[in-house]
This record gives structure tokens, sequence and C-alpha cells, in this order.
């Protein structure tokens, strides 16, 4: 009898830190202490295989409503998602177009656009390919422009832990061009990725670890401002959603 390939073993990783998501991002293996063990014990370095390579880093565990969203099969999963960045490297140069986030705008909003998280933030997004918009007026110039045109790529307002409108870093006239550019979208009634999304940052963690982007419905943020938006994004990607199930025969 034909022998079955054997099942690739999914190594899960106990923490997800800065570090790893770099590494996963750069396809550089993650070794577990088992690769360093079997070097000592034949004296010289060995190729890392089975249990000595990490495929997959954690997630945030949905909970409660968020997890009632995210219980369906097309939802990404984070099983062997360091496996598919060092697979992508070894099928093809990587290039600017085939980052994670490539094409995607970045708005960083709260207070943490003062902090040491910033940083963290800013390296990952930089590494996974995306546009950070750096100021409100940069945004503002970026939504204009894509209701304008009808079409754009992905605008994320990335935002912290603030739980009040003065520290979320939407100002109302941002809330305002960003309400414009989703009822235009809607009025076009084009289908598609998600134009607009205002997550919390456990969104790009999560993003990462899977290895694809996230639907933003499980990435509520807290303030009433930003919760707001992430309300209107959320509804607006439904009722298209709904709107394209409704027209398969």
């Amino acid at each position: 009898s034909t022998k079955q390939p054997k099942e690739p073993i999914d190594v899960i990783s106990k923490s997800r830190t800065l570090k790893v998501m770099r590494s996963a991002l750069a396809g550089i293996p993650i070794l577990t202490p088992q690769w360093m063990d079997a070097c000592l014990r034949e004296t010289h370095l060995v190729a890392p295989s089975g249990t000595m390579c990490i495929r997959t880093l954690p997630r945030k565990q949905a909970t409660g409503t968020d997890a009632a969203r995210e219980d369906n099969e097309d939802t990404p999963t984070e099983h062997f998602g360091v496996a598919k960045y060092a697979a992508a490297f070894q099928n093809t140069t990587l290039s600017s177009s085939n980052h994670l986030l490539s094409g995607v705008s970045v708005f960083l909003c709260g207070s943490s656009a003062g902090s040491g998280m910033t940083k963290d933030l800013k390296v990952l997004l930089q590494q996974a390919g995306a546009s950070i918009i750096s100021s409100v007026s940069m945004a503002s110039r970026l939504l204009t422009d894509i209701t304008k045109r009808g079409k754009g790529d992905p605008f994320v307002f990335l935002c912290d832990d603030s739980l009040a409108n003065k520290t979320c870093g939407i100002s109302d006239a941002l809330l305002k061009q960003a309400k414009k550019l989703l009822v235009a979208r809607d009025s076009s009634k084009t289908e598609g990725k998600e134009t607009l999304l205002c997550v919390h940052f456990n969104w790009l963690f999560d993003s990462i670890s899977c290895a694809s982007l996230m639907n933003s419905a499980a990435y509520e943020p807290s303030a009433p401002r930003t919760k707001a938006l992430w309300d209107l994004a959320t509804e607006s990607q439904t009722d298209r959603s709904n709107r394209k199930e409704s027209q398969i025969y």
C-alpha cells in the first residue's frame, strides 16, 4: 500500500512578541529550544524540522458576540500562519505588491501616537507593506480623494485603548468625512474588500498571525466616536455582503 504523506505538525508559539511577528513577516524561521538541543547533541548546526519549527502564532480569542461573528468557514485562521509566510518567500521573490498590507493606508489614532506602542506598530506596519498616514490633514486629503474617485485601496483607522473622544484621535470633522465615504460606497453598490475600517490595534496583530486581513467586526474600539465609526463601517460591509448573497441563484 502507498504510504500517506505525514501531516505537518502545527507547533504553536506560547507568546506573540514584536520579534516573532517581525520574524514571521520576514519569512525568518522561528525555532523552539528543541532545535538548540539537537544542535548540541549533534555538535553542529542541524536543519530544523518537525517540532523544532514554530508554524503558528496565537491570536486574540474572540468571545461572546465576537465569536458568533467569526464563527464561519470564511474567517481566516491562525493555524500555519508562520508557514504561509515562509512558503511565500520560497515560491517567489517578495515584492511590494504581495506584502500583507500592500496598498493599505493606516492612520494611527489615539494617545498611543506618542507612546512606545506606536513605535512597535509602525515597525510592523512598515514591514507588512502599509502606507502610514502621519497626520490628520493627510488622512483628510486621502479620504476626500477616495470619496471623489469612488474607489480606492483600504483605509484603516487603527485605534488604541482610549475611552474618551478627546483622546481617541478622530476629530468630529474626520468622522464626518469617513461617514461620507461610507455613504458614497453604499450608494455605488460596489462589491469587494472593505474600503474603510475602524478597528482596535489587535486587528493588526491577528492579521499578522493569520497571514490575512481580518474582518473588522471582531475588533471594536473603545471610545464613543471610534465605536460609532466602527459600527457604521461594519454595518456597511454586512449590507454589501447581504446584497451579494441575495444575487446568488
